[in-house]
Parts: structure tokens; C-alpha cells; sequence
């Protein structure tokens, strides 16, 4: 076997890798604020200068945000999802081509896959999703934690993080969509039980009919 040369990391490097680390395995979520820069200089046992250099890249990178007089927060689950959001703000037309494609194959595999606890997360959030009226972000919120356990019901770790990648925006927008049409999210209501009843039944053809009626509305 040929020696290949190792690439030694540098210190800053290492040290935005494991922040990275820390925000992929739930230590640190979205909207969370960073422990201060003194505190980070004495949990990686790092100057103060490595630290800066980390965090920098981070935010450079859209992973954190640096928030004057406040600190530094963290906005995305990584450079993927970082990326994924600032390319969505380019073509409406190609994200919406994509949520249908990844949706019709979410439903179809969360239908064939589900199991009672993965129906017990959905259930809980279309209760929540329909339940609240008063409030369209809260309504919209519900209907992303819908989707996601739908998504985490596919059984596919890449399919649910692709999705959760891009689920800020699709919150943004169906929030933006939501707005003074009560009309319409009565009818979606309905929508959501039947695709929950379609994924309960393992009717992985009606879900995929129910979520495209669902996303041309």
C-alpha cells in the first residue's frame, strides 16, 4: 500500500469541526446561543485568537450568526443546510419542483415504513397543526413538525435531512402563503388527516395523490 500523506487540520479548523459536531449530534440546535468567547477559550484549551478564527469561518460559512452586543447564535444545522437556504432565495420555481419530487417519495416510503411510535409523532403534530387557530406562525410551525415526522417516518436519514435542510425557508413561505386565507387552511386541514389516514392505512398511492393536492394549494 502507497503511504498517502496525512492532512493534519489546523486548530481553528478542529475547532469549528467540533462545534459543527456538537450542533449535528443536538447538543447545540438552531437558535441556540454559543457559549461566550472566554468560556469556548476554556472548553477547547485554545487562545482567544483560534476561537475568533472558528467562529468566524462559521458565520462566514452562514452555520452562526454574530449578533451585536448579544452573541453568537446558531442558524443552521451545518454548511450543507447553510448552503441549501441561501441557493432556495434563487429560483421559487426550482424549490417548489424539489419539495414535490422529495415530498411524493417522503410519503410513498413513510407510508410503506411507518411504525406506531412514527404514527404517534404524527398524530400529535396534525393535532397541534389543526388545532391552532389563532396564531398562523404557530399554525405554520405545527404544519412543519408534520411534515418533518413524516419525513423522519421515511426511514431514510438522507431524505429527512434534506428536508429539514430547506424547512426554515418552506416554513417562511407557507407562513407567507397562510396569511388571511382561512378559507383554503380549513380545506388543507382535511387534507393533512387524509394524508395522516393514507401513511396509518400503508396506502402509499393516495399519500402521494394527497401531498401533491397539498402542495398545489
Amino acid at each position: 500500500m502507497d503511504k498517502k500523506k496525512l492532512i493534519k487540520l489546523s486548530l481553528p479548523k478542529q475547532i469549528s469541526s467540533e462545534i459543527e459536531m456538537s450542533i449535528k449530534n443536538g447538543s447545540l440546535n438552531v437558535g441556540d446561543k454559543l457559549p461566550s468567547e472566554p468560556e469556548l477559550v476554556k472548553i477547547f484549551g485554545v487562545s482567544r485568537n483560534t476561537v475568533r478564527e472558528a467562529i468566524q469561518s462559521l458565520i462566514q460559512a452562514g452555520v452562526l450568526e454574530s449578533r451585536q452586543g448579544d452573541g453568537t447564535y446558531v442558524m443552521s444545522s451545518g454548511r450543507f443546510e447553510a448552503n441549501m437556504v441561501n441557493r432556495l432565495y434563487e429560483s421559487m420555481d426550482e424549490v417548489n419542483e424539489v419539495r414535490l419530487s422529495l415530498e411524493k417519495e417522503i410519503v410513498k416510503f413513510a407510508a410503506v415504513r411507518r411504525t406506531e411510535k412514527d404514527l404517534e409523532l404524527i398524530s400529535i403534530a396534525l393535532e397541534n397543526r389543526n388545532l391552532t387557530k389563532d396564531s398562523v406562525s404557530e399554525n405554520c410551525k405545527w404544519d412543519m413538525e408534520f411534515h418533518l415526522a413524516i419525513a423522519k417516518a421515511s426511514h431514510n436519514s438522507i431524505f429527512y435531512d434534506i428536508y429539514n435542510s430547506f424547512s426554515t425557508f418552506i416554513y417562511k413561505s407557507v407562513e407567507e402563503r397562510m396569511n388571511g386565507k382561512e378559507t383554503i387552511e380549513g380545506m388543507l386541514n382535511q387534507l393533512h388527516i387524509d394524508l395522516y389516514e393514507a401513511i396509518y392505512q400503508k396506502d402509499a398511492e393516495r399519500a402521494e395523490s394527497i401531498i401533491v393536492t397539498i402542495l398545489k394549494n
